[in-house]
């Protein structure tokens, strides 16, 4: 069976009832986890722009645009949500990947508002479209180191695609049509990172998965071996690079949401920062360290955050999120780092570039992050008293290796939504959620997360 064929075959088979009760509890931490970014990433200019843009087209109100106040067409709404939900990179990742998530839970959520799905039902196209993006990344590993792709536009719109397929319940045919007309539409590359269109890439893989899905229902043809025919997915996204098709035996045989799990942000920033600013907090705990107490900091990492963590001095909030400098700066002055931390004003900040300028990266080849969900780094910190402390750091905190504890991640959401929506709805969204799967509909939840578009 051909990979195309064996995706769309797992998608028709991705009954709530066949999966895990593990995979599904893990699902509903990956949608609270989303949700409160999603409404804190809201007042964000990316999103308050293409909120703006679907609020102009004056489409049909089927969907909610989280955090707006309003709706639109199940397109334009994940198209808005999508970019809020990656707007602040403080949406969560997924071994080598990324950010799965960004595109499938507003994809879903837009898509089942308007069929009226049941809880049930958005749990399980949730899941559906995560293992196929879990497999992809298996599949081709290096699309987005050595490719130059942002996995979470490109995969992630196949990986949407499949999870709309499951909400429509299409047959196999037409769910290979779907992942067919996705790849068509794929896109994303990581030079806009640091810039609105990073996010972006998040909101139109959801639009894009919503779009494809509905195409095929409607009997809209494309190739339906779209992954591994010649010039298909596979070849033109990941040209030169290794396919391990053998990958897709696991599909549906165990569920990657519960083997490799996900991985939720403790910091709003850059991911491939994190590893760094956990060993730099812990430093500073151990041994009271103090920014007057700095001559130099030393950040040696792999390639892959070499290459993505590319602001020396940041100019914006956005950047500053890909500044190791920046980033290590304000963890070492504060002891945290919170979403304050990255406006525009709060990274010109004269005492933090200061310190900055203090605090180097460079690569080292042989700390590289080959095995999956690495993020090694090795700080190195010497004192203006002589001393020199150093901390080595293969997993950054909050995945499985050092999980966050069900009350930080209640705590995050808390905090996220706060931002957009008052206590009482924040409370009745964690309700709603810890019980997704009662839900006949989405539609109360729905009403919460719109808020009122001034808060």
């Amino acid at each position: 069976m051909d990979p195309t064929q064996k995706i769309a075959c797992f998608v028709v088979d991705a009954a709530y009832e066949k999966i895990s009760s593990e995979a599904l509890e893990a699902a509903k931490t990956a949608f609270l986890d989303c949700l409160g970014v999603t409404l804190a990433g809201s007042k964000e200019d990316s999103a308050r722009i293409c909120a703006l843009l679907a609020r102009e087209e004056g489409a049909r109100g089927e969907s909610t645009v989280i955090g707006q106040g309003f709706s639109s067409s199940a397109l334009l709404a994940a198209l808005a949500n999508g970019t809020a939900a990656h707007a602040l990179d403080y949406d969560h990742s997924f071994g080598n990947m990324g950010q799965p998530t960004a595109a499938l839970v507003p994809a879903v959520f837009a898509l089942g508002e308007a069929l009226r799905a049941s809880g049930r039902d958005v749990l399980a196209a949730y899941v559906a479209g995560f293992e196929v993006t879990a497999i992809l990344i298996r599949a081709i590993p290096e699309h987005s180191k050595k490719g130059g792709w942002h996995s979470t536009g490109t995969l992630g719109s196949l990986g949407a695609a499949a999870a709309c397929a499951r909400l429509f319940r299409l047959d196999e045919s037409r769910v290979q049509m779907a992942l067919g007309i996705a790849s068509s539409m794929a896109s994303g590359i990581v030079s806009n990172f640091g810039t609105m269109t990073k996010p972006l890439h998040a909101g139109l893989a959801a639009k894009n998965g919503i779009l494809a899905a509905r195409l095929a229902r409607s009997g809209f043809s494309s190739s339906p071996r779209i992954l591994d025919r010649a010039k298909g997915f596979f070849e033109v996204f990941s040209r030169d690079l290794p396919m391990k098709e053998g990958a897709f035996e696991a599909l549906g045989v165990r569920f990657d949401l519960v083997e490799r799990g996900i991985r939720i942000k403790p910091y709003p920033c850059g991911g491939l920062t994190h590893s760094a600013v956990d060993s730099l907090l812990e430093l500073r705990a151990q041994h009271g360290i103090t920014p007057e107490s700095i001559e130099k900091i030393h950040v040696a990492v792999g390639r892959h955050a070499y290459e993505n963590i590319i602001y020396h001095k940041p100019e914006t909030g956005l950047q500053g999120k890909f500044s190791m400098p920046y980033i290590l700066a304000r963890a070492l002055v504060h002891g945290k780092l919170t979403l304050e931390h990255f406006t525009d004003e709060a990274v010109r900040d004269a005492s933090i570039r200061r310190l900055g300028e203090k605090i180097f990266m460079e690569h080292e080849p042989e700390i590289e992050d080959a095995a999956e969900g690495r993020r090694p780094s090795r700080v190195t910190i010497r004192l203006k008293d002589g001393r020199t402390l150093s901390r080595h750091a293969d997993y950054p905190k909050g995945g499985r290796q050092s999980p966050l504890t069900p009350e930080e991640i209640r705590q995050k959401f808390v905090e996220c939504a706060g931002r957009t929506i008052g206590r009482q709805a924040v409370d009745g969204v964690l309700d709603y959620l810890e019980r997704l799967e009662a839900l006949a509909d989405l539609a109360p939840l729905c009403k919460l997360l719109m808020g009122t578009g001034e808060k």
